[in-house]
């Protein structure tokens, strides 16, 4: 059985309180997320953990309509950031749920559902003692590995370089994964923390993987 994620564990009452209508939905925390339900189609579905104000996955989704997208949050207000760009650019492929990412991860995904991950400026949790906070951690491989379709790819962006080493490391080190190139279209679509990062003269750092070798996720080879 692998270690599990930090997480903030969320109750029943927490989640009754997390607020929906629109494009923000309710996250039923005992049982794992009916995609087809939920979007109301079999079209393969990505993820964004943490997914700031919705720059990213908001033209992601836009570009991609043949496929579905879930933005997770912890932060209320950046999911009705997100709920009004997928209602104004009428996004029907794009939802928001607020929960933590490591327990969605570890308890709310069934095997092999969907067929990306992004994870894009997590909190880098820069004082040694606090590493074990951070997100991208050998267990969040092996859950990540366990979501993801054959050939479904993680997608990984960060400012931080220790936190890019740690990322570099855990997935050298996890099973079932392989390095590629993250495709150019990709790398141009930017988070909104990463215009400022880049505005500031910090450089992004990327990692991309993939399980085993077949094709996978929304975004063609590069």
């Amino acid at each position: 059985m692998p270690e599990s994620i930090p997480v903030l564990t969320p109750s029943p009452s927490s989640a009754a309180k997390t607020g929906a209508g629109g494009w923000i939905v309710r996250p039923d925390i005992l049982n794992p997320i009916p995609f087809e339900a939920l979007f109301g189609n079999a079209n393969p579905v990505e993820l964004e953990l943490g997914a700031g104000d919705g720059s990213f996955i908001a033209r992601h989704a836009a570009e991609h309509p043949a496929c579905n997208f879930l933005a997770i949050e912890r932060l209320l207000g950046r999911l009705r950031k997100i709920d009004r760009k997928a209602r104004v650019q009428g996004l029907t492929n794009l939802r928001g749920m607020r929960i933590e990412a490591g327990y969605l991860l570890e308890r709310m995904m069934s095997p092999g559902s969907v067929s990306a991950i992004h994870v894009y400026f997590p909190d880098p949790w820069p004082k040694r003692r606090h590493w074990k906070h951070r997100l991208i951690q050998p267990a969040f491989a092996t859950f990540a590995h366990a979501a993801l379709a054959d050939g479904g790819v993680v997608y990984l962006r960060t400012d931080h370089t220790g936190y890019f080493e740690q990322m570099l490391e855990v997935f050298a080190q996890a099973s079932g994964f392989e390095p590629i190139l993250a495709p150019a279209a990709l790398l141009a679509n930017q988070t909104d923390f990463e215009r400022d990062f880049n505005a500031q003269g910090i450089p992004t750092q990327v990692a991309t993987y993939r399980k085993s070798s077949a094709p996978g996720s929304c975004i063609p080879r590069s």
